[in-house]
């Protein structure tokens, strides 16, 4: 399993739901990798392996990963016609921004753009409609990092090599996607 592995499952859940532009809601993506960078590399995938062509335009680069900053980014993307039928957002907090701002502007999920975030936060089941997710398995994570952490303790100086983890995930299927 990839770093990448999650965000081309959720680019894949929209296009297997019928969506073919598909904007990507993220941070800056430059050389540093970063969840953004890596998010996006994700969504390309996905695209390219579906025969979907990547159009820039969809990359939506975000300075904050606010409610409030994804509800104003949904609504300018509606007002400036940029057409899109799915949005992948890289976090549920800014997917749940991007709810509120289609609703704003009378865009009915998942009828006419279907909305996926990650992270799976308890909230994202409690929206109307209620949000689909990846679910990238926290408590794992949580377990890993305590295990290095208590391997760590007392060490006289620290490891200069790096151990990288990757966990498994789930793709959630809720109402914002049609499931």
């Amino acid at each position: 399993m990839s770093k990448v592995d999650a965000s081309t499952a959720a680019t894949r859940h929209l296009i297997d739901r019928g969506c073919r532009r598909i904007a990507i809601l993220c941070g800056p993506v430059g050389e540093e990798v970063d969840v953004s960078s890596l998010r996006h590399t994700g969504y390309r995938q996905a695209l390219e392996d579906a025969g979907l062509r990547v159009d820039p335009a969809l990359a939506q680069s975000m300075e904050a990963f606010t409610m409030r900053a994804g509800a104003q980014r949904a609504r300018e993307m509606v007002e400036s016609g940029l057409g899109f039928d799915g949005a992948f957002c890289v976090t549920d907090t800014l997917a749940m921004g991007v709810l509120r701002g289609l609703a704003d502007v009378e865009v009915q999920v998942p009828e006419q753009v279907k909305v996926i975030g990650f992270d799976n936060v308890e909230s994202s089941e409690f929206l109307v409609p209620s949000l689909s997710t990846i679910d990238p398995d926290h408590g794992a994570m949580a377990e890993r990092a305590v295990a290095l952490l208590a391997r760590r303790i007392g060490q006289a100086e620290l490891p200069q090599d790096r151990e990288e983890f990757v966990s498994h995930f789930s793709l959630v299927v809720r109402e914002s996607t049609g499931g």
